[in-house]
């Protein structure tokens, strides 16, 4: 994902909660054929990591050097995270394409980590040792089921238990479950000779051209994800989706709203309502005046709720006293405060055709601000304490804003050995050399480090 065509992505949480398993180590696959894969790839992350905060530490950091037309994937593995650590390229975990990466949370005594491939539908499941050296433990090759690949799945997928996980495959129409642990398929009805999935079939919309789906999340014992739908045309239906799983007995629930498209989540409050807010696209046509162009929007699902909730809907648009492109939705720290990206004042002028759009969405010109998820009327306040990643090189015509990133992010959290527990987000404002805040505290963020080599995507806690 190289900073001039940076597709944007922000990272949501992929929970390991307690529920029930469904496993009976079949492996089998149908003849289905295979659907287009989605096209517009976002990213992932969250770790609520419950692990002792005295033990030895290991972090996974993983980041994405663009020193191929494919990429390097690397994954680097340290029992420490601030200013002083060392991210060595040469001693990390290499794969030689731009990978999805997943961690799940709670009981993970294999210290696992998950690889979702680009160039093929399969997810990969690594172990680290007790001294940060991590092999390959076990593969589950998806492509019998579906055309989406591993990259695409693992991002829409939630950890639901050690033995359960669910894959919004949005192109395919379908929710696949499959055990983490042993990384083989769930069938969903083993009276049949073929791994049935749990079909979304109900969802189809006559030639919708490109589903996507991406972030998904979970409430309680459910999976809650959406799917967004965009015509060959390329016009904005503004159609969502909304797919929920009980992990107890995998039944189906579903929803639709036709007054915001192109979300992705999801933000929570401190009760556990869910936020699903537009992207940059969204953000960028509005501002361009393009026809049918949605304006930019969240929407809310109430916890133990089966619809989105029709009482809520913020215009974006409305964060800012002079309506500048708003993009994203992110939890803060456990209460009501959540995180978006705004774009800057030197940004938003520079937006004025198609072109000059598509290079506003990949540049460091978007500012994060906090804002209150509840209240759909909010004015949303610019966050305090990012500053410029050292040695950053904007493309040529891109404005210089201090504190920037690109349109796109990245948190989550996990238990630091020394601050506790934290929540982080990712800055790139460079294709060589990303930072890692501490945003705990919603109004003013503190560096943990910016020396992460290529361009962040992960950072959670193995033990």
């Amino acid at each position: 994902m190289k900073l001039n065509n940076l597709i944007f992505c922000m990272a949501a949480g992929l929970s390991l909660v307690g529920c029930g398993s469904d496993d009976d180590n079949n492996n089998k696959v149908t003849d289905k054929p295979a659907e287009t894969p989605a096209t517009d790839p976002k990213d992932p992350v969250d770790s609520k990591d419950p692990v002792d905060p005295l033990a030895k530490p290991l972090y996974l950091v993983k980041s994405t050097a663009w020193t191929t037309e494919a990429g390097i994937s690397l994954h680097f593995i340290t029992d420490t995270l601030d200013e002083n650590t060392v991210f060595d390229p040469k001693k990390a975990l290499a794969i030689n394409e731009y990978t999805g990466i997943a961690l799940p949370s709670g009981d993970n005594p294999d210290n696992a980590f998950y690889v979702g491939m680009k160039t093929s539908g399969v997810l990969k499941r690594y172990t680290v040792n007790n001294e940060g050296a991590p092999a390959l433990d076990k593969e589950l090759d998806l492509s019998g089921i579906t055309g989406t690949i591993g990259r695409d799945l693992l991002r829409a997928t939630q950890f639901m238990s050690a033995t359960k996980a669910y894959a919004l495959d949005a192109a395919g129409l379908q929710v696949i479950a499959f055990n983490p642990t042993t990384m083989t398929l769930i069938d969903i009805d083993p009276s049949t000779d073929k791994v049935d999935t749990i079909s979304l079939e109900a969802l189809k919309e006559g030639d919708d051209g490109t589903r996507w789906a991406v972030f998904p999340t979970t409430d309680g014992d459910r999976f809650v994800g959406t799917v967004g739908f965009y015509p060959a045309d390329k016009s904005d239906p503004g159609l969502t989706k909304l797919v929920i799983v009980d992990s107890k007995d995998n039944s189906l629930a579903t929803d639709s709203v036709n007054n915001c498209g192109a979300v992705s989540g999801a933000a929570k409050d401190a009760n556990g309502n869910m936020y699903f807010a537009s992207y940059t696209t969204a953000a960028i046509r509005h501002k361009l005046g393009v026809p049918g162009a949605y304006t930019p929007c969240m929407i809310r699902v109430l916890t133990g709720t089966d619809e989105f909730d029709d009482s809520y809907l913020m215009n974006m648009q409305n964060l800012t006293n002079n309506g500048r492109m708003a993009m994203g939705a992110v939890s803060g720290n456990g209460g009501n405060i959540g995180y978006n990206l705004i774009m800057s004042d030197l940004g938003q002028g520079m937006v004025t055709d198609e072109a000059t759009g598509k290079a506003a969405r990949s540049a460091p010109v978007w500012e994060f601000h906090s804002l209150d998820l509840t209240d759909d009327n909010a004015v949303a306040t610019k966050v305090a304490g990012l500053q410029a990643t050292p040695n950053a090189q904007l493309p040529k015509g891109i404005p210089s804003v201090a504190g920037a990133t690109m349109g796109r992010i990245l948190t989550g959290s996990f238990k630091h050995h020394e601050a506790g527990k934290i929540t982080w987000m990712a800055q790139i404002d460079s294709q060589l050399t990303s930072s890692v805040y501490n945003a705990t505290n919603t109004e003013t963020w503190t560096l943990i480090t910016n020396k992460i080599p290529g361009q962040i995507e992960f950072v959670g806690r193995l033990k």
